[in-house]
């Protein structure tokens, strides 16, 4: 920090303009080849190598073991990331489909339809498609033409005033966000007490 009578002066422009073409110094950044996942992959790669090649010394295996105990992990590392894959991929590809059959039925079917599409969803066992039936045939049911495609089901418990389906809702949100697909006969369940509570 300067001194109280110390004046910090301007830097001369033109001078360090001419240093620096003089120098020859790049002054444009430049993004790394390489982005840090690829490099920290790499590094563990490198390591996974390096563990094999020191126990294969250890033991004394002969490089075509060596090389099928790497083809053995590289395809246990592949199936471990297809395991974690899949299940999202395939619940995108579910709620896909159900926008595409809907359309614009959201807007226009009342409660009634949305029951009737429910027990269809069921009974052909989609299950994904079965829940936002289910959503929808709430929605109709308990704020009617005012509920929106837009809506939160904190909304719609809100907006309805209907503060005592709030428990049955998370478990709905549950069944539609959580991890795992629920049976059909626990969402079946599940409807059973919605209509109790609305009627």
């Amino acid at each position: 920090m300067p001194a109280l009578g110390e004046r910090i002066a301007a830097a001369d422009r033109a001078l360090m303009e001419r240093v620096l073409a003089q120098s020859g110094v790049d002054r444009a950044p430049v993004p790394p080849e390489t982005s840090y996942f690829g490099e920290l992959s790499g590094a563990a790669q490198q390591a996974i190598l390096d563990a094999l090649l020191r126990g294969s010394r250890m033991l004394k295996l002969p490089r075509s073991v060596l090389e099928w105990i790497a083809a053995a992990l590289a395809a246990l590392a592949v199936l471990l990331i297809l395991r974690a894959l899949l299940p999202r991929l395939r619940r995108k590809r579910e709620g896909a489909g159900s926008a595409v059959a809907l359309g614009a039925a959201p807007a226009a079917w009342n409660a009634a339809a949305w029951r009737a599409e429910l027990e269809r969803r069921l009974a052909a066992g989609r299950v994904a498609e079965a829940l936002e039936a289910l959503w929808w045939w709430l929605a109709r049911t308990v704020a009617g033409e005012r509920a929106e495609p837009d809506w939160t089901s904190r909304d719609l418990v809100t907006r309805a005033g209907r503060e005592d389906l709030r428990e049955l809702v998370r478990r709905l949100d549950a069944f539609t966000y959580g991890p795992h697909r629920p049976a059909a006969e626990d969402l079946r369940r599940l409807v059973g007490r919605l209509e109790e509570a609305v009627s």
